[in-house]
């Protein structure tokens, strides 16, 4: 731990460039990742700029040509704190609750002198709702799956009711032709003629 402190403290101290671009600050040790200069080296990003994602901006501040990077920031665990209560069931229901409830937190969150716990806050939310829309997708694929399945039951019923197995009873003992010889496998989604014939 102390050497990676070091190495980020050598990397801050390199001499800059220039001033921030517009919209970003000084990063003053909020942002500890390491990006590629313009002229090939790594440094800690000297401006940054936080998105409403939970994400930031950085920029090397070496060279008016400086890229710009974007990564996730995240909380360091603070193992240090027992707390008796982790996380308050008030806490919980302002972060899975309602807009109003949300954005207060995260407006309070916003306010913090570090930028992680606004990052997280922002992040919980979003995977949240993928989950959600995850879920309301797999409900639809598994109705449709039981509709199909039903369907497909009809089927089997009305072939063995029309006698069709008897109809065609000559071909017991060839389920297993080669593809060639037996009728021709299609995509999923056959093209079929009048009366449903396939073409």
């Amino acid at each position: 731990m102390a050497q990676r402190e070091e190495e980020i403290a050598r990397l801050h101290a390199r001499p800059g460039a220039g001033q921030a671009p517009s919209g970003f600050r000084a990063n003053e040790s909020r942002v500890t990742c390491i990006i590629p200069t313009a002229g090939g080296g790594l440094v800690v990003p000297r401006f940054v700029r936080r998105r409403g994602d939970g994400q930031v901006e950085m920029v090397a501040g070496t060279s008016p040509n400086d890229q710009v990077y974007v990564s996730e920031i995240f909380l360091t665990p603070d193992y240090s704190r027992i707390p008796t209560d982790p996380m308050g069931a008030w806490f919980l229901q302002l972060l899975t609750g309602g807009p109003a409830g949300f954005n207060a937190l995260a407006e309070a969150a916003h306010k913090l002198a570090d930028w992680e716990p606004y990052a997280e806050i922002v992040r919980y939310r979003r995977f949240e709702q993928e989950r959600r829309l995850v879920e309301a997708e797999i409900s639809e694929l598994t109705g449709r799956c039981a509709l199909l399945q039903e369907s497909i039951r009809n089927c089997c019923r009305r072939l063995e009711a029309g006698g069709v197995p008897f109809m065609l009873h000559s071909l017991k003992g060839r389920a297993n032709l080669p593809r060639h010889q037996g009728f021709p496998r299609r995509s999923r989604r056959g093209n079929f003629g009048v009366g449903g014939a396939p073409i």
